[in-house]
């Protein structure tokens, strides 16, 4: 196990992004409900389709500490030990908050929902107490895998095969996206339980990619020149928007692609398959360029960022909480979607509630295992 991982100011900057990121694919991608294509719908589309980067750079991040501080002789059992401790508690007890709030939900709106005993198992076991729980699910299976990970990296590297062993992740997540598994009969009812427990595979790329970015990060800090990266990536992160706002088009609108080409319509999403991730790690190059920029100049704000990253666990775990309260508050004070103040409103209360539910959680006796430790 090594014991003298580096620290990157930049981490928490860009563990920063992603959370806000978070919160703003949870708060535009209510334009589901909306009831066609507008100016206002396609603006939300918009927003959605950047903001989705989040994930893939939290798990890229992942990649990058995980590979800092364990890259060889790894004790299994340490390091299981520790990993499910710094994730395993919150998730179980947030999945249980978020459960009892549906149920109490439920009853209020007259919405029943089934709790028996086998349910209420599947949902713990699968992230699904709450819409935004299984990315736990995620980490916990990288965490479970990383040890093979971490030997057929080395292994590959070893032998000069890094870039072999990105290619092959891309093209197990391009395939792994591409198609549906089936859903298994389970409880009576037919559910995607292959497709959770596999979901690691559509996320391997970034997981790779952050160990690869770590490897070589001396050398990319040598090449990166400030201020040169929002010029050149504009329009390529422009066109990746567009695909983005296309493909919910398709899939929310039932707009028909074959209108601008019978070859979209056609083989849409394979092309979505094989663009996103190559938008994503455009993403990730801004993001770390601005968080570069940014703690080469200590200021305020980036001492704010900074905290925004450290509680970014926190803030994933209370936001979805927020996000649910006001979405359901607004429209019964004449405040919907149709009105452009809807998004930036609720994202910045979402932000502010959730950030302060953290500091005060964080005082908390055992506020670890609650809200998780500061990263």
């Amino acid at each position: 196990m090594n014991n003298t991982a580096r620290y990157f100011d930049e981490v928490n900057i860009l563990r920063a992004f992603a959370i806000l990121a978070v919160i703003s694919i949870h708060v535009s991608d209510h334009f589901k409900i909306m009831d066609g294509i507008t100016v206002l719908s396609s603006v939300y589309m918009a927003i959605d389709a950047f903001s989705h980067f989040a994930v893939p750079l939290f798990i890229c991040i992942s990649g990058f500490v995980l590979y800092n501080k364990y890259f060889e002789g790894i004790d299994i059992k340490t390091f299981y030990e520790k990993r499910l401790k710094s994730v395993l508690p919150q998730y179980l007890i947030f999945s249980t908050f978020y459960l009892g709030v549906t149920y109490i939900g439920s009853i209020v709106l007259l919405t029943p929902i089934i709790l028996d005993i086998p349910h209420i198992i599947y949902r713990y076991a699968t992230g699904g107490c709450y819409y935004h729980l299984w990315f736990f699910v995620l980490i916990i299976q990288f965490y479970l895998i990383y040890p093979v990970i971490v030997w057929i990296y080395n292994y590959g590297t070893s032998k000069g095969r890094t870039l072999t062993l990105l290619v092959a992740s891309f093209f197990i997540g391009v395939i792994y996206n591409s198609y549906t598994l089936p859903d298994v009969s389970l409880l009576g009812v037919a559910t995607p339980i292959l497709g959770i427990f596999t979901k690691f595979l559509g996320y391997l790329f970034y997981f790779i990619l952050g160990m690869v970015v770590l490897e070589r990060y001396d050398e990319i800090l040598q090449k990166w020149k400030p201020g040169k990266s929002l010029y050149w990536l504009s329009i390529p992160l422009i066109f990746g928007t567009i695909i983005g706002i296309l493909g919910y088009a398709q899939k929310f609108f039932t707009y028909d692609l074959t209108l601008i080409h019978p070859f979209l319509g056609q083989y849409w999403h394979y092309i979505a398959a094989v663009i996103t991730p190559i938008f994503y790690v455009l993403i990730f190059y801004l993001c770390l360029s601005i968080a570069l920029h940014l703690v080469s100049h200590r200021t305020r704000r980036v001492a704010f960022l900074e905290k925004i990253g450290h509680y970014s666990f926190g803030i994933y775990l209370v936001h979805a909480a927020f996000v649910s309260l006001f979405i359901f508050i607004f429209p019964y004070i004449g405040f919907g979607w149709d009105n452009w103040l809807f998004y930036p409103v609720t994202f910045v209360l979402v932000f502010i509630m959730s950030f302060l539910s953290v500091e005060i959680l964080q005082k908390l006796p055992y506020s670890t295992y609650i809200i998780g430790t500061s990263r």
